[in-house]
């Protein structure tokens, strides 16, 4: 069979179709017919794709019992902190890594911290957070000219990875930014350059769109079709059926199952979507999704209605689950809230500023919001958990970076970074550690990390440069 055939060198296809004059494609899952026959691997032989990502969060957290375990070690000789008790099922892809400094691990705002974090630096060589007065950039970066000055880590990856994917990276968000202006670094996460952002879809919606209505990202400038799916109240799979039932004759069992699974799990996600009328998809006009669409194009899913920050996340989760399955991208950001985000928290009762919290010592109220947070994170490493790829999951395919601006937020004292990592990067990275070392950085996790990935490079950083890779994470 024709199809089956191009399957066997291709594990890009897609299911064509289209919708009211709208072309649309579903990317399909990795599938048994495209693996070799243990499925870990490609009929051709090349590997199931590795993936990166980066959960950010601002505000840091508060080191201390609620963060840090008492022991470090592998499997059972350390346990969870009562803040990430959320991934109690997910400690065995855990990789939790304390103790790491910025530079001289002094006083410092979240502006530099998130250049720090995410860069490595602004380009300047520094040892000391007193150095940082010698770049050119070094005032800027709580200031509204605040950006990235070289890209992000995310972008380094996908500039050394990306083939032919249809979208080089990814970039998502929930809480639009609210708060001091710090430039492009506290509205985006991923930077190509110094004022050059990739802005991160908020909205469910738009980003299912996206996704789903053509076979590669539109050509700058054009946009894409609006309510692919949602302004007819159909379905994406009514476009695609008969293009996936030619395909399904010739499937095994277990194949065809999956198949049956994808499609059901996009129609599932669908029906989570409101259309532009405010209902939720499928018959009758109410919203029975619990995800509220943006009143204009600017106003996130998210931030129209703060208590329906969880539907909208678990809605992008599966979306970038989606993305990662059908080998759509091997790189996503997701940018949960900014550097010194200011946000209210109805959802959970918190209806004071977050940032404010931090800084009044209202520990106990700020550690609920970290909680929070660390939920939504533990749901995402999850959803990723639950969707397989080949033989194994994309969990297990993936690295999460998880980091937030500043290491501890009351007094921006840049020292005792709780970074936490999600993942196995395909058995590069084994998981269900706690390590704590002391006198060492952040960019050398972040050299680490690049290297996991598959770069070529051998030092990182300009502050902080480094050529010791923070190899304690490996397998």
């Amino acid at each position: 069979m024709e199809i089956l055939n191009k399957l066997k060198v291709s594990r890009r296809h897609a299911l064509k179709g289209m919708l009211s004059g709208v072309g649309v494609s579903l990317w399909l899952p990795v599938l048994d017919i495209m693996c070799n026959e243990n499925g870990t691997a490609f009929a051709q032989g090349a590997a199931l794709p590795t993936t990166f990502g980066i959960f950010f969060w601002g505000n840091g957290i508060y080191p201390g019992s609620n963060w840090t375990p008492s022991s470090t070690g592998d499997g059972d000789a350390w346990q969870l902190p009562p803040a990430l008790q959320s991934f109690s099922k997910l400690k065995g892809d855990m990789t939790f890594v304390t103790g790491l400094d910025m530079l001289s691990a002094e006083f410092k705002g979240h502006g530099w911290g998130v250049v720090y974090v995410l860069a490595g630096g602004d380009g300047t060589m520094c040892t000391t957070i007193a150095d940082i007065a010698k770049s050119p950039y070094g005032a800027l970066p709580e200031t509204a000219q605040g950006t990235q000055w070289l890209p992000t880590i995310d972008q380094l990856i996908a500039d050394a990875i990306h083939t032919n994917e249809p979208y080089k990276s990814l970039e998502t968000g929930i809480l639009k930014y609210t708060g001091l202006n710090m430039g492009t670094a506290s509205l985006n996460l991923a930077h190509t350059g110094p004022n050059k952002p990739l802005a991160p879809e908020r909205d469910p919606a738009k980003l299912f769109n996206r996704l789903f209505s053509t076979a590669a990202p539109p050509s700058s400038g054009t946009g894409t079709p609006m309510d692919v799916s949602n302004k007819l109240r159909r379905s994406v799979l009514d476009a695609v059926l008969a293009d996936a039932k030619r395909l399904q004759t010739g499937l095994g069992s277990a194949d065809s199952k999956r198949l049956d699974a994808h499609m059901e799990s996009i129609r599932a996600l669908e029906m989570r979507i409101p259309t532009t009328s405010g209902g939720a998809g499928g018959s009758g006009g109410s919203n029975t999704s619990g995800c509220t669409a943006p009143k204009t194009p600017t106003a996130p899913a998210a931030n129209t209605d703060l208590k329906q920050i969880t539907a909208t996340s678990n809605a992008m989760n599966q979306l970038i689950a989606a993305a990662l399955s059908c080998n759509m991208t091997r790189v996503y950001s997701h940018l949960w809230s900014g550097a010194r985000d200011d946000n209210h928290y109805p959802i959970i009762n918190q209806d004071t500023e977050h940032h404010t919290l931090t800084h009044d010592g209202k520990v106990s109220q700020a550690q609920l919001i970290q909680n929070y947070i660390m939920e939504n994170y533990a749901a995402m490493a999850q959803t990723l958990k639950d969707t397989t790829i080949g033989a194994t999951n994309l969990l297990d395919q993936t690295i999460i970076y998880g980091i937030s601006d500043v290491a501890e937020p009351q007094g921006h004292v840049m020292k005792n970074y709780h970074i936490v990592l999600m993942g196995h990067a395909g058995g590069k990275i084994k998981g269900n550690r706690h390590i704590r070392k002391t006198g060492h950085k952040v960019t050398e996790l972040m050299l680490a990390l690049q290297q996991v990935m598959g770069l070529k490079i051998t030092s990182f950083g300009t502050w902080d440069k480094t050529s010791t890779p923070f190899n304690d994470i490996l397998a």
